[in-house]
């Protein structure tokens, strides 16, 4: 069995129904730039294939998926038992909570004396923690 090192990278699969709304959030508040965009054509049609990796943590990366299904597509943002889709580190998180606590993204800011904490939601209705160490 090969163990897990931290030097593998880790990919996400987040269920996406309007591909250029997720990857301007994800770019313009997250730090994630693109890695890939690309139309794959199939014979049953075309699909879009976007991935993204975060500036801070390039092992760590996603991947917009369309659903394949009417169950899929009722599962886009669905918490999943999950309190945050992910939590990542940030440097900026001032600037991020004064840009987007007056928005739709917003949900709450926490300081504590170890670190700051942004809790927001992305266009797909996922939870995301964003944190900065003190």
């Amino acid at each position: 069995m090969k163990k897990f090192h931290t030097s593998d990278s880790i990919n996400m699969g987040i269920l996406c129904l309007n591909f250029d709304e997720a990857k301007k959030f994800y770019i313009d508040h997250l730090g994630f730039f693109v890695t890939m965009d690309s139309i794959i054509q199939f014979d049953s049609g075309t699909s879009r294939r976007l991935t993204m990796a975060h500036e801070y943590n390039k092992k760590f990366s996603i991947e917009f998926i369309h659903p394949s299904s009417i169950e899929q597509a009722t599962r886009v943002g669905a918490k999943g038992g999950t309190i945050n889709l992910f939590t990542l580190p940030t440097k900026n998180i001032g600037t991020l909570k004064e840009r987007l606590e007056k928005t739709a993204f917003f949900i709450d800011y926490l300081e504590v004396p170890y670190a700051s904490f942004l809790n927001l939601e992305d266009p797909m209705g996922n939870n995301i923690c964003l944190y900065e160490p003190c």
